[in-house]
């Protein structure tokens, strides 16, 4: 039986860390644990891009960790646990909280979301503007909505350049992690066959649907709630945009998931956990293939 899609409040607290460059891992894991659905943001500077065509990483500007909780007794509690674990890591920088209306934090992103081109072909545009596509352009167009997932983060952007050179025409691919559905549709607009995209969020869910039909590309992608178990069947693609700790966690299905020449995109780590999660893909028959990085983030390509 399906499982309903949970409500969700009508008003949240929005916590937000500033990070020193060494913390970020271990205050995205403190807000990951307490936060809604596990959900964390981590906010990198942008600046325009010398060409003007969208933006670029700001390695001088600040990294704020983000995470959200529901706006009541249990999101207080939360809150109160987060300081005392961030007081107990030293954190230097008081956290920044604010309350948010579920409109307010479904627009959100519009504030920073410009148009951004990512890899040889792939265009990310905003719902609300207006852009006129070039020849050979894979337009996506997304309104992340509740969800996180814009392209901007430097893991979303790997994932994108890795589909560029993976995806099979026809072929089957799963989009572990959805969020917005950003890399389910440019599974889709490449050519994959069928896409199987899953999120525990059922906010990630809400936003992946509205934006699979608003690219069109429903007869291809089917969105889910949930997440990669026994009985899902074998996909030719695997893309894991998600926590490091999570891939190792989830190494035995991914690897039960993938027929012989199946790729595994794993994304969602930082440089220095990259050896660790090699060891474990390793220790589960997995062999690799490429390693992409960008501003401290790495993406594994694994068969």
């Amino acid at each position: 039986m399906k499982r309903a899609e949970e409500p969700f409040p009508s008003e949240w607290l929005e916590l937000g860390v500033q990070a020193e460059p060494e913390r970020v891992e271990a205050i995205a894991e403190v807000l990951g644990h307490y936060g809604y659905q596990g959900g964390v943001v981590i906010e990198e500077s942008y600046r325009p891009a010398p060409d003007g065509l969208g933006l670029e990483r700001d390695p001088s500007g600040p990294v704020l960790v983000r995470t959200y909780l529901p706006h009541n007794a249990a999101g207080e509690q939360g809150l109160r646990d987060i300081q005392s674990a961030l007081d107990r890591l030293g954190q230097p920088f008081p956290p920044q909280v604010r309350i948010l209306a579920a409109q307010d934090w479904a627009h959100f992103w519009k504030v920073h979301f410009d148009v951004l081109r990512v890899g040889r072909r792939f265009v990310i545009v905003p719902a609300w503007r207006d852009f006129e596509p070039q020849p050979g352009d894979l337009v996506i167009t997304l309104d992340p909505g509740l969800a996180f997932g814009t392209g901007l983060h430097p893991t979303t952007q790997l994932c994108l350049k890795g589909l560029e050179r993976y995806v099979q025409p026809g072929g089957s691919v799963l989009d572990l992690g959805t969020g917005s559905g950003i890399l389910a549709i440019a599974a889709a607009r490449l050519g994959g066959g069928s896409v199987l995209s899953l999120d525990n969020d059922p906010l990630a869910v809400i936003a992946a649907r509205e934006n699979v039909e608003l690219n069109q590309v429903e007869s291809q992608v089917q969105v889910e709630q949930g997440t990669l178990e026994a009985g899902r069947g074998r996909f030719e693609l695997i893309l894991a945009n998600i926590l490091a700790p999570t891939i190792q966690e989830l190494a035995p299905l991914l690897a039960a998931s993938l027929p012989t020449g199946g790729i595994l995109i794993a994304s969602g780590i930082f440089e220095e956990q990259a050896e660790a999660v090699c060891h474990t893909l390793d220790q589960h028959g997995l062999r690799l293939l490429e390693t992409l990085t960008q501003d401290g983030w790495v993406a594994l390509v694994f068969c």
